[in-house]
């Protein structure tokens, strides 16, 4: 058996690249995807994350990655602002964001939403935010790691994708905690 579509080619041309997301904020030693979306003069939109060139201002605060199955992963190196850019190699047209790289210290860790109530057999996701010294905060749900203290009740993923997705097992109640694991921080 085979499968047919249909493939339209239009003479659309690229208008501009956003990058997303913008003006993160991030610590040292972490990285931050990017993704690069391009406007066309047809109105439509496309991912281009894999076919623009990206390029820091500062690789000494944060370099970028433009290797297959990578493209767009900043790693930080040291404090201080970089500008991220994508640059479409066909039209030279370019889209940019600013990263911001701190050495806050983490203060605390609290876990939302608060209380959640879960029908037996339903999931329910956690995130985890983190407040620095510096008084900014960030996600920290794919960093921390999630536990339960009654895992008859509910479980908590720590897979990658699934960070803080808790499954219901059993009626009861059960506490979920997300410790930071350098710091050792829990919310």
């Amino acid at each position: 058996q085979t499968g047919t579509t249909s493939l339209t080619v239009t003479s659309a041309t690229l208008v501009s690249v956003t990058v997303l997301p913008r003006t993160p904020s991030i610590l040292t030693g972490k990285s931050q995807q990017f993704t690069a979306t391009g406007s066309f003069s047809d109105s439509t939109t496309q991912d281009l994350t894999t076919v623009v060139t990206w390029t820091s201002s500062n690789p000494a605060v944060a370099t970028i990655s433009n290797a297959s199955g990578s493209e767009g992963l900043a790693s930080t190196l040291a404090a201080n602002v970089t500008f991220i850019t994508a640059t479409d190699p066909t039209t030279n047209i370019a889209g940019a964001t600013t990263l911001t790289v701190s050495t806050a210290v983490l203060v605390s860790v609290s876990v939302t939403p608060p209380l959640p109530h879960v029908a037996l057999g339903y999931t329910q996701q956690f995130t985890a935010t983190g407040t620095f010294s510096d008084n900014t905060t960030a996600d920290l749900t794919d960093i921390v790691t999630w536990s339960s203290t009654n895992a008859s009740v509910a479980s908590v993923s720590n897979t990658a994708g699934s960070e803080g997705l808790a499954t219901s097992l059993a009626v009861g109640f059960t506490d979920v905690t997300a410790t930071e694991p350098l710091s050792n921080i829990a919310g």
